[in-house]
């Protein structure tokens, strides 16, 4: 008896398998925590896997469903007894070949142990974004050019419709900064340049790119706090974690702030901060720094991390 429903177990065991990794991607997607694994671009994909997961589970419900009606015993060479007159000689005194397990105990355990504990470690585990931990491994990346470094002029950045020559003339590039300097101008013009989770990597490459042009803007960001080697006693980078395609390759951004009770402030804590740009010069590059005008504390978001926008000078108006 204990054989004959052994095709039983391994097919609701094949089952719940497939039912919980697509329960599990679904809620991902539902929820959107999926964006604490991956970038928004590549979610298509999972919603992709999704269906497919779902499709193969409905496969399985049926053979699940077959092995009650024709429950067959199994050898220990894993290979189902399929006694018939007319093939009893021709295939193995009568040993029609399953794709059943062996009937090894560990040898299952350790086969359906492979799927069952991640699911079971993505299922009770909390999902735990990284902060300034990271950065610490990783270096900040505050968006800097190299001091001393000269692009070489080409043609000047051009927006769509007139615009004011003498700021045209601030935002000479290159080619390669030219899709920078059409946001530098963008951004210029703003009374207060808010950098929020859209566009954040994008701004502060075009705010470091033109540092000069923007000091004495007033300038607001969301971030957690966080401090290295070469800062002084007044000043913090306010940063945030970019995924780029997946939780593997995140990277910390940030700006260097800077006040008289900036050592108050802890680590890793969350604040909102207002103040105006300036510039100085960080492990040998050129970056910006926010001189403080105010504070707030702050909850980090449910979704910490920011994503770059790979088609964001197509968006430029």
């Amino acid at each position: 008896m204990k054989d004959t429903y052994a095709p039983i177990i391994h097919h609701f065991l094949r089952l719940a398998i497939l039912l919980g990794f697509t329960l599990f991607l679904a809620h991902l997607t539902m929820s959107g925590e999926i964006l604490l694994f991956i970038a928004p671009q590549l979610v298509k994909y999972v919603q992709l896997a999704a269906g497919g997961l779902l499709t193969f589970t409905i496969f399985q419900i049926y053979f699940f469903i077959r092995s009650f009606k024709n429950p067959a015993p199994v050898c220990a060479c894993g290979h189902d007894h399929g006694h018939s007159h007319e093939g009893e000689h021709a295939h193995g005194f009568g040993h029609e070949h399953s794709h059943e397990p062996a009937r090894s105990l560990w040898k299952n355990i350790l086969l359906y142990g492979l799927f069952i504990m991640p699911l079971l470690f993505g299922a009770f585990l909390p999902n735990e974004a990284f902060a300034g931990s990271l950065a610490k491994n990783k270096g900040m990346n505050l968006g800097g050019t190299t001091e001393g470094s000269n692009g070489v002029p080409a043609d000047l950045a051009q927006l769509e419709g007139s615009e004011d020559s003498s700021v045209k003339e601030l935002f000479q590039t290159d080619n390669y900064n030219r899709d920078y300097a059409k946001l530098g101008m963008l951004l210029y013009k703003q009374d207060l340049i808010e950098m929020k989770d859209e566009w954040f990597i994008e701004k502060l490459q075009a705010l470091n790119t033109f540092a000069a042009n923007f000091e004495g803007k007033q300038i607001k960001v969301k971030g957690f706090i966080y401090r290295e080697d070469g800062l002084s006693e007044d000043q913090f980078i306010i940063g945030r974690m970019a995924m780029t395609h997946c939780i593997a390759d995140i990277s910390p951004y940030g700006m260097i702030a800077e006040a008289p009770d900036a050592s108050s402030y802890a680590d890793d804590s969350w604040v909102t901060l207002t103040g105006t740009i300036a510039t100085t010069t960080y492990h040998n590059q050129t970056v910006i720094k926010i001189l403080i005008q105010s504070v707030e504390a702050a909850h980090a978001p449910t979704i910490p991390y920011i994503y770059p926008d790979w088609d964001f000078a197509k968006k430029l108006q």
